[in-house]
């Protein structure tokens, strides 16, 4: 009967026990729903934060790109503005200076081709060089044949650099007029 009693006693006690525990179960669902409440309302306050900053920095932004697009507006005009007076300048000396011009660009026609035509002298006689020596390692039946080709092709050579030339020159006299 002590058995029972004693049983019984904690049976009783256990009881109680969970009965305070489901209290403290709806206390601490309560507790969860409140802060879950808080959470939500805290983020709802930072995102309309985060929002408004947003707009904030979007307005600044386009304010920024009109104000840039006001001064490329206004530079392009000046820049422009610039170039036509430079070129109306430029043209009005070009055409008090226009004799002038061409003779400097005649002359310069005629330097460039004669410098051309040096250049293709020093080219074919190189040329001619290198094909000689090359002809000099044939057999000795085959060398003439050979410094005849390199001959001709020298001379063909001249003869395209020397009209190259003579083209240039009718050229600069006709810049010239």
């Amino acid at each position: 009967m002590k058995n029972t009693m004693l049983v019984a006693a904690i049976a009783a006690v256990i009881g109680l026990a969970g009965c305070d525990r489901q209290e403290s179960a709806a206390e601490a669902q309560r507790k969860v729903e409140e802060a879950r409440q808080q959470a939500a309302a805290d983020v709802a306050k930072a995102q309309a934060e985060a929002t408004k900053k947003a707009e904030e920095a979007q307005r600044q932004l386009d304010a920024a790109r009109a104000e840039a697009r006001a001064d490329v507006a206004a530079a392009d005009a000046k820049a422009n503005e610039a170039i036509n007076d430079a070129t109306s300048k430029a043209m009005d000396e070009a055409k008090a200076a226009g004799h002038d011009v061409a003779k400097v660009e005649a002359d310069t026609i005629e330097t460039q081709a004669k410098a051309a035509y040096d250049l293709s002298l020093t080219q074919a006689d190189a040329t001619l060089k290198v094909a000689k020596e090359r002809c000099e390692t044939l057999p000795s039946g085959q060398v003439g044949a050979c410094k005849d080709q390199a001959d001709a092709a020298y001379e063909a050579a001249k003869a395209q650099a020397k009209r190259v030339l003579d083209d240039a020159k009718t050229a600069a006299a006709d810049a010239k007029r």
